[in-house]
């Protein structure tokens, strides 16, 4: 997000503060108290949020068997499976970067099949803090709070169910759509589910996917601004890509240990911030800035993508028109 950006989204006081309560709120109900809104204005200032942001449901995947995962690869390949994110960027040279939610068994063909080269896991994923409006600016990285590793993970060796990975396959990128309405569109893309009721839905989400649920993020749309890609390299990379979410450009990063990839879109002013956290955290940029030429999202049908308990190296993606994950 650049410098002309909090005017172009035309923030009010109430679509900060509907913002700042989305992390702790799954539903409108819960989001109205967190703001201190009506529950008519609340669902009101969320619609119009959602024309300037892209909100994204937050999991601990590992509990799906799943990890974020990105590959950068200097050779063109297709996406593969399980890819959510394809960047065709170009710097001091050109990078495809892929960008996944990939079963864990598959994180090795997945690199291979975008054409090998750096790849990361996300170990944490970082979003947008709608703090950064206030005009902070990015944390010192080697501050204590942010230097801790990121946890390693053990993923599920079992996949979720169908109807489980229905629901998630519609409710990651529009965490607060009705449950009903979100198996009835899985239904209509077809893969054999089943029929279920409305309290068969619930009781699977609440029961299956809801415990894994860290909350709601966001982070700024801006079609006008092309994506910037940043890869952090070095044992403090994690602290790096921690620090610079206080920029209001920050849009999301994964990060692993001994690097982070960081998307973001930044005016000059931010960008010397991000080169001074970078010189401070004694960190690499082996690729220095990349800008993207070309961006492609796709939507997964995850339950398209498995078989009894086990997941199968199959594609699901859908080209989607707005961003589904990161």
């Amino acid at each position: 997000m650049s410098a002309r950006s909090v005017d172009w989204l035309g923030l009010s006081g109430e679509h900060v503060r509907v913002l700042i309560a989305l992390e702790r709120s799954l539903t409108i109900r819960r989001l109205a108290t967190e703001s201190e809104l009506p529950y008519a204005t609340a669902l009101r200032k969320l619609r119009e949020l959602s024309g300037m942001f892209s909100l994204r449901l937050l999991l601990r995947f590992e509990k799906l068997g799943l990890l974020p995962f990105a590959v950068l690869a200097r050779a063109e390949a297709s996406p593969p499976p399980f890819t959510t994110l394809k960047v065709a960027a170009g710097g001091v040279e050109s990078v495809s970067i892929f960008v996944g939610l990939v079963p864990a068994g598959y994180v090795e063909k997945f690199k291979q099949d975008a054409g090998g080269g750096i790849a990361l896991r996300g170990l944490e994923l970082l979003y947008w803090s709608p703090s950064s409006l206030a005009g902070g600016g990015p944390l010192n990285p080697a501050s204590p709070d942010l230097l801790a590793l990121p946890a390693e993970v053990t993923p599920a060796a079992r996949a979720p169910d169908a109807i489980d990975l229905a629901l998630l396959s519609y409710k990651l990128n529009t965490p607060f759509l009705r449950l009903s309405e979100a198996y009835r569109r899985a239904l209509a893309a077809g893969g054999g589910l089943p029929e279920v009721s409305r309290q068969a839905a619930a009781y699977h989400w609440r029961r299956h996917i809801l415990p894994h649920v860290v909350g709601v993020r966001a982070f700024p749309l801006d079609p006008e601004e092309p994506l910037q890609v940043f890869y952090l390299e070095g044992w403090r990379a994690h602290a790096a890509a921690r620090a610079l979410r206080g920029l209001p450009g920050f849009a999301f990063a994964l990060v692993d240990r001994g690097g982070s990839l960081v998307f973001a879109r930044l005016d000059a002013k931010q960008r010397a911030a991000l080169y001074s956290v970078v010189r401070l955290a004694g960190v690499r940029l082996p690729l220095g800035e990349l800008i993207s030429e070309k961006v492609e999202h796709y939507r997964l049908h995850f339950w398209k993508s498995v078989r009894g308990k086990s997941w199968l190296y199959a594609s699901s993606g859908h080209r989607a028109t707005r961003p589904f994950f990161p």
